[in-house]
């Protein structure tokens, strides 16, 4: 049997430290996980906010002190990271800059030295539109190319809000992006997606929805083009989720919440509780679904997945059911126990 999951609760919510996390985690070439995320005044999705770094030579147990990684570069905050380590040998740091409810964008910097310096930033989603993406979801095809699913919509915080989904795509190390078309869900739109790739060259992307349900579109030309969106079958509310391949295997790992109710709180129920499920045959099938995080009086979401030798290191936040934050919580789960 394989050892049991280890919790750490990295940042509690203070008021000092309302909301900290959607970061994503790098496995640097001296064996530490450098982690960065975003580190906000207040709870708000616009607050001023810095995105911060720390490491840990432990796998996660234990960390550094937070240090300024990326500040005062946008109108209202710099959030949502996502790193890559690319074939070439460097590393990819993707986040958001964001300038109001009409005008937001992707942008990338580059380090060549394991994360101790970083490139000036190179916006990935130019387009005069609110656009953003969801932490931990940059991807390297077989092939070579960069994808980044991203979202768009031209004013958040609307009541009919129409959020269209894409991605952003590079064939020469992040250096000049182009953008796919873009898909709509009905009602909301499609959501923060993420990709996989699939074993026959296309690529899958799942996308969350309010209609509690993720929705599906595929590629035929490594994100160059989408098709219309359709139901996944994949019950989950309207919550972010991890969608990834494990190295050392080849299966996918879903990890979602995965129960709806449309009637339930302001997310077509609540983000509870926190479910794996892996896929040995490219998403027809699911096996093993397993509750990582099955108290249902506390809320999960936001998550990163990062591979370390046989472990699996997860960050995300942790809230109740009515107040959305306790604290940024680090999970170190053993592979093996998604295969229980």
């Amino acid at each position: 049997m394989a050892a049991e999951p280890e919790f750490f609760d990295l940042v509690p919510v203070t008021e000092q430290h309302p909301r900290s996390g959607e970061g994503d985690m790098v496995v640097l070439r001296d064996g530490r996980l450098f982690f960065a995320y975003t580190s906000f005044e207040q709870e708000r999705d616009d607050a001023p906010a810095r995105i911060v770094s720390r490491y840990s030579s432990d796998a996660g147990r234990t960390w550094t002190a937070p240090e300024t990684l990326i500040a005062d570069e946008a109108a209202q905050n710099v959030m949502s990271v996502s790193l890559l380590r690319l074939q070439s040998g460097g590393i990819l740091l993707f986040y958001m800059r964001k300038d109001s409810p009409t005008r937001g964008a992707m942008w990338v910097r580059r380090s060549d030295d394991e994360a101790q310096t970083w490139s000036e930033a190179i916006c990935c989603t130019p387009a005069p539109l609110y656009q953003g993406a969801v932490n931990n979801c940059a991807m390297q095809l077989s092939e070579g190319r960069i994808v980044l699913p991203y979202e768009a919509c031209g004013e958040v915080w609307l009541a009919d809000e129409h959020i269209v989904a894409g991605t952003a795509y590079s064939d020469d190390d992040g250096q000049t992006w182009q953008q796919s078309n873009t898909v709509y869900s009905p009602k909301r739109g499609a959501m923060e997606a993420r990709v996989v790739e699939l074993s026959d060259g296309r690529l899958w992307m799942l996308m969350r929805t309010d209609r509690g349900v993720l929705d599906e579109s595929y590629s035929e030309d490594h994100g160059t083009t989408w098709g219309n969106p359709v139901s996944s079958g994949i019950e989950a509310p309207q919550s972010p989720f991890v969608f990834t391949r494990i190295p050392s295997t080849g299966d996918i790992l879903l990890i979602r919440n995965p129960v709806a109710n449309l009637e339930q709180g302001t997310h077509q129920g609540y983000r509870t509780p926190l479910t794996s499920a892996l896929s040995k045959d490219d998403g027809r099938t699911w096996v093993n679904q397993k509750d990582l995080e099955p108290d249902t009086t506390r809320t999960y979401c936001y998550l990163s997945t990062t591979f370390v030798d046989d472990m699996v290191v997860l960050s995300y936040y942790v809230g109740r059911l009515e107040r959305p934050l306790e604290c940024l919580r680090i999970a170190r789960v053993p592979l093996a126990w998604f295969y229980e």
